[in-house]
């Protein structure tokens, strides 16, 4: 007994803990506390402790036994899940961002226009952005096909 060594197993090791910890971290900070309702945090704990989510130990329910292989593939999805929600948290944020900025520079521009029209003054005439965006339109294209470099945008023409 004394030259035996200890071998942990996949399910009981410090990994699927770990792995139940950031899964519960990203459902907590993004799911739960988003819809103030406890049933999805309450769906992983039951998974894990029943050995669906990384093995478990089983708690009062009949152990599963599972190859140490399946086990580690679980707990390597339930990380990515869990890298998952938080990049897709990440990702609305930013779209949230983006999305005001692109309103604040509209109503900049507004202003603008207006404050010029106040002073008897006209703001250069520019292509609406959408315009810009539209491949189809052909503005922004060298269409004469020669290999000079063109100046193209808002308020530059191409010389002849």
């Amino acid at each position: 007994r004394a030259g035996r060594r200890r071998v942990m197993s996949v399910a009981t090791s410090p990994s699927w803990r770990s792995a139940l910890r950031v899964v519960l971290r990203a459902v907590d900070k993004h799911v739960t506390s988003a819809s103030g309702a406890t049933a999805f945090r309450e769906h992983v704990l039951e998974l894990f402790r029943a050995g669906g989510g990384a093995g478990g130990d089983g708690g009062s329910r009949a152990p599963s036994i599972q190859r140490e292989d399946v086990v580690a593939a679980k707990l390597v999805a339930a990380e990515e899940y869990a890298a998952l929600v938080n990049a897709v948290h990440a990702h609305k944020e930013m779209l949230f961002d983006y999305g005001h900025s692109l309103d604040k520079e509209r109503e900049q521009l507004r202003k603008a226009t207006n404050t010029a029209r106040y002073v008897g003054l006209e703001m250069p005439e520019m292509r609406p952005r959408d315009a810009w965006d539209d491949p189809s339109d052909g503005a922004n294209a060298n269409e004469g096909g020669d290999d000079e470099e063109t100046a193209s945008g808002p308020g530059l023409e191409k010389e002849s």
